[in-house]
This record gives structure tokens, C-alpha cells and sequence, in this order.
């Protein structure tokens, strides 16, 4: 009989860690006889990709009239433990296996379901600002005692378990993010030109691209400042900017945009809304500023490798040196900006650096992060912890 796992996620948004659990599903569900369910806490646009591929709910749905009214009547302390008693209830009447929590923010959920005596792995895909942020420090110590088996997304966040929380290493699995790895980007030269176009970008002009949401673990505020020098520093005349991911209702891309009129820079810099094609965007770039001060090992920088891209990031900053190493691109010191806009602008003169580098983080995509390499692990990591039935 197949054994039965659960996947915990923290939300269905078009961002990283939800993006890499659907993908894992998805390759599960066509390379295993796994059966499983899925729960994210939050709603949001991956959600009907993720019921395609396996029966998810949402836990934090808007309740009914009655639910709130319930509520209101309960108190806050009183619905929750309702609330808590429910989810364990129709947790354990489903006779999973093990539970498969894909980041440390449902501390909540890795609670409950440890308490059911269930295996639970977290992935973790967090360093320690998202971490305080999002869990908080009480919520997190509470958190590793009921977790059977984390697995850290890098180096970086296997480093950070053990010095930070004193996990042991016995505990922690590395297993590094993944992408796929599709054409070279010199084969469709044509929608390269058109995506450029369209923002505004000329084919002579060198095109200096970041991906995500628009926040300060991101350092979008630093990719400002790379433009702003780069522009100041007058040795590249033909260097433009653009970051895509941005959410023209959200408080942050309204600061971001306040910054470029500000600064003087809308000539520059070119701001593009979240999009379900990273891509071709990817494809339009001739190097990718990784200015995040805490990324473990984003998804965006390998989307940009595959593309080609040569990468340059802070040291100190998580996953991206892990990446770049000596060969796909240049880490400048942790907030260095001048530093960091100084490679650039070398980068931007020199088109042979570029494809080197470019060549080097493609290949090393290929050899290390694509998900036929990196889902098997994980595969393995499930069925070692599941109970058996």
C-alpha cells in the first residue's frame, strides 16, 4: 500500500517556497506511487495549479457569517482551541504517514500534527530576519522539538539551524533548491528583442535585471543605488534596469516607484508587475543583480543562471555566493554598494565576462539544481521518515 503524506504550505503565492512545492508534487505524483494531500495557510494565484495536481485546502479560507459569529461569541482563546481541536480531528482521520511542512512559518500546524505522533519533516527555505519576522523566536523554539527531520535549502540554512537553534546535524538534510533547465537563451533571439521593446530597452543597451517582491530582505532599495551610481559614474552610458515582481497595489512597489522619481531615474529603470513568464524576462537581461541582504538560495538567481545570466551578490547574504563561487559571476562585500555597482558596470563593458560567466552558472544549473536531481533526495528523505502502514 502507497504510504500517505500530507504537504503543509504557507501559501499558494506566485513566490519561491510555493512555487518549488508544487513543482515537487507535481514530479511526485509522475515518479512515485506516493499518495497525498495538500493544505497551504494562505490562498492565493497557485492555488488551482496546486489542486490540478493533488486535493489542497486552504486553512486560513474567509470563514462563513456563522463561523464569524461563532467566534465573536467564543472569544479569540476559546475559537482557536475549537479551531485547533477540528484540524487535528480531520488530520488524524485521514491516516497520514508524514507530514511534509515546506517552511518554518506554519509553526502552528507543526505543532498540531506532531502532537498527533506524525513524522513531520520542515523544509526550511528561511535564514534568520525571515525567520524572527514571520515566526518569532518562543514559536520557533517551540517548533524543533516537533519536527522529526529538517531539511535546509543551502549550506547557508544547514549553518544556520546548527549554530542558531543547536539542531544537530543528525537532524538536517541539505538539499538545494531547483529549477528547470529549458533552451539556451541564444535560441530565441527574437522574443528576446520583443520583451526588450516592450519596456523600453534598445539592443545596444546592456540590461541590468533583478526578480521578486519589492522589499528590504530583497534590497530593492540597493538596486536604486546600484542604478543611481552606475548612472552617476558616467562609464556606461548604455546600462538600464529593470526589476520584475512588482505589485502596483502594495505599499512597497508605491515606495519603490516614490524612490525612482525621487532619485530621478525613470529613464532608467523600468519596473515590471508579477508575472506567470519570470522567463522571458530573464531572457531580455544581460546580468542579474541578486541584491537581497537575506536570500537562502532563491529561485530567481537559478531561473536567471539557467538563462545565462552572470550574477552578482552580497557576501554574507545567504545562498547567492554558495552559488556564484569563483565561476558564475561576482559577490561584492555584504552592502557594499559601490563595490557591488562597480562589477557591474564591468560587467556591463565586457560582453566576454559575461558569456563566461553566464556559461559557467547555466552548466552548473544543470549539473547540481534541476529537479530530476534534487527531487529524488527528497523522495528519499519522505520515505525514510514515514511511518509504515
Amino acid at each position: 500500500m502507497p504510504q500517505k503524506v500530507l504537504f503543509v504550505g504557507h501559501a499558494a503565492s506566485r513566490s519561491g517556497a510555493p512555487i518549488l512545492l508544487l513543482q515537487l508534487m507535481a514530479w511526485l505524483k509522475a515518479n512515485s506511487d506516493l499518495s497525498f494531500d495538500a493544505l497551504v495557510v494562505n490562498d492565493g494565484p497557485l492555488l488551482a495549479d496546486m489542486r490540478a495536481v493533488a486535493p489542497t485546502d486552504v486553512i486560513d479560507a474567509w470563514p462563513s457569517f456563522s463561523a464569524r459569529a461563532a467566534r465573536k461569541l467564543l472569544g479569540r482563546d476559546r475559537w482557536s482551541k475549537r479551531m485547533d481541536r477540528q484540524f487535528q480531528k480531520s488530520i488524524a482521520a485521514r491516516q497520514y504517514d508524514l507530514a511534509y511542512v515546506n517552511t518554518v512559518v506554519p509553526a502552528r500546524e507543526i505543532g498540531l500534527l506532531s502532537q498527533l505522533g506524525l513524522p513531520v519533516i520542515c523544509h526550511v527555505h528561511e535564514l534568520d530576519f525571515a525567520v524572527m519576522q514571520m515566526v518569532g523566536e518562543a514559536a520557533t523554539e517551540r517548533l524543533i522539538p516537533a519536527v522529526t527531520h529538517f531539511i535546509a535549502a543551502s549550506n547557508a540554512v544547514g549553518d544556520y539551524l546548527g549554530k542558531r537553534w543547536k539542531i544537530p546535524e543528525s537532524k538536517i538534510s541539505v538539499i538545494h533548491e531547483f529549477t528547470s533547465l529549458r533552451e539556451h537563451p541564444s535560441e530565441d533571439s527574437d522574443a528576446r528583442w520583443r520583451t526588450r521593446s516592450e519596456i523600453g530597452v534598445a539592443n545596444e543597451e546592456v540590461l541590468v535585471g533583478s526578480c521578486g517582491t519589492l522589499d528590504w530582505r530583497k534590497g530593492a532599495d540597493l538596486f536604486l543605488q546600484v542604478a543611481r551610481i552606475t548612472a552617476a559614474s558616467g562609464g556606461s552610458p548604455l546600462v538600464k534596469f529593470a526589476w520584475v515582481g512588482a505589485n502596483s497595489s502594495h505599499p512597497d512597489t508605491k515606495r519603490f516607484l516614490h524612490d525612482v522619481r525621487a532619485s530621478g531615474l525613470e529613464t532608467l529603470v523600468r519596473v515590471v508587475e508579477s508575472t506567470t513568464e519570470p522567463e522571458r524576462y530573464f531572457r531580455a537581461m544581460d546580468i542579474f543583480a541578486l541584491t537581497s541582504r537575506e536570500d537562502p538560495f532563491p529561485l530567481v538567481m537559478l531561473e536567471a543562471a539557467a538563462a545565462g545570466l552572470p550574477i552578482v551578490c552580497f557576501a554574507g547574504s545567504g545562498g547567492g555566493p554558495e552559488f556564484v563561487e569563483a565561476d558564475a559571476g561576482v559577490v561584492a562585500p555584504y552592502l557594499d554598494i559601490e563595490a557591488f555597482a562597480r562589477h557591474v558596470g564591468d560587467l556591463a563593458s565586457d560582453a566576454n565576462s559575461r558569456r563566461a560567466f553566464g556559461d559557467a552558472g547555466r552548466k552548473k544549473v544543470g549539473e547540481r539544481y534541476t529537479i530530476s536531481l534534487q527531487a529524488p533526495k527528497l523522495l528519499e528523505v519522505i520515505l525514510r521518515f514515514a511511518k509504515e502502514n
